[in-house]
């Protein structure tokens, strides 16, 4: 199987879609807010896409300008 070329059935979805719905639901049961975990996942994906992703982006645009500039 190759990574990447497969297409996310509706099935694969819904299978997502209910591990996410019983996890909202039953982590208040074990102590763990909910809300919580939400927005520190938001918190992070900020800081990734604030700091992390611009390098990625600035260090494949210098090798596409070194490639383009050695032909």
């Amino acid at each position: 199987m190759q990574i990447g070329s497969r297409k996310i059935e509706w099935k694969d979805g819904m299978v997502g879609l209910a591990f996410i719905v019983v996890l909202y639901f039953t982590l208040p049961q074990f102590g763990v807010n909910p809300y919580f975990i939400l927005l520190t996942l938001m918190t992070i994906v900020e800081w990734v896409t604030k700091f992390i992703l611009p390098w990625i982006v600035l260090y494949w645009a210098i090798r596409w300008v070194k490639h383009v500039e050695s032909k």
